[in-house]
């Protein structure tokens, strides 16, 4: 496995951050730092907690914005969050939370594809996003749960130039890493489709089995090789399954 450590800028139209707003914090805050060693720091003024894992950032716990099941948020960096906003929009995505400056950190954005996919942009500032992944108990890569994934496949393509396999089942994004397509998320999620975010492990079944232990439940297993759960307050993840060179990165010259 080839850790990445220290990421001090992300690709543009990667995945760059994933942040988690959950209905009880001291839950969810007890589930992952059990779960993955994460150590979480005090809230700020909005009551967002950053996450890392032997001192680098690799995500954040915030309060929940929406009704229904809570659930992990991508976040991608873009170049332009104003010219990426106004392409979403003429593709058929919604601009929930127009482009806005979050200090000296960056702009955000959120959005929900055509498929009713939650999706946030990121135009960094001096917060460029995760610095450690690819590590068991860190960020490994996405998965598309949806029934549409033509539908999306046609949408992402232009939107962030992420092309996809003949059969949507795959998408390949600039970085070369390899997002999957699967079974729609299902109740209690609200979401139509929604992107599962999947975390690395070298001990699968045995991080399965504490996850089961901390109050998790055991969803499916998708095709991609991630175990889905549901954490004990109900949002979706996966782990990870695979165990050698760099999650969600195909071999040299693989597909699609």
């Amino acid at each position: 496995m080839t850790p990445q450590v220290n990421i001090t800028r992300h690709p543009e139209n990667t995945v760059s951050w994933i942040d988690l707003g959950t209905p009880d914090m001291g839950t969810t805050t007890a589930f992952y730092t059990a779960l993955f060693g994460w150590t979480v720091a005090p809230p700020d003024a909005d009551g967002y907690r950053l996450c890392s894992l032997r001192g680098q950032l690799v995500a954040a716990l915030g309060p929940a914005e929406d009704a229904g099941a809570p659930y992990w948020t991508t976040n991608v960096t873009v170049a332009d969050i104003q010219a990426t906003a106004a392409r979403f929009a003429n593709l058929g995505a919604r601009i929930i939370v127009a482009p806005t400056r979050v200090g000296t950190l960056g702009h955000a954005a959120v959005t929900i594809d055509p498929v009713g996919a939650p999706l946030s942009l990121w135009q960094p500032g001096t917060h460029d996003g995760m610095q450690l992944h690819h590590e068991p108990g860190t960020f490994a890569r996405i998965s598309l749960l949806t029934d549409q994934s033509a539908r999306a496949a046609a949408f992402y393509r232009p939107a962030l130039h992420w092309n996809s396999d003949p059969r949507h089942t795959k998408f390949r994004l600039p970085d070369d890493s390899i997002a999957t397509t699967g079974k729609p998320p299902g109740k209690p999620t609200p979401q139509r489709s929604l992107w599962l975010v999947g975390f690395a492990s070298d001990r699968p079944a045995a991080d399965v089995e504490r996850a089961r232990r901390l109050g998790a439940t055991e969803v499916r297993q998708d095709p991609g090789g991630d175990v889905v759960m549901r954490d004990p307050t109900g949002a979706l993840f996966g782990l990870a399954l695979t165990t050698g060179g760099a999650y969600g990165r195909p071999p040299s010259g693989a597909g699609p």
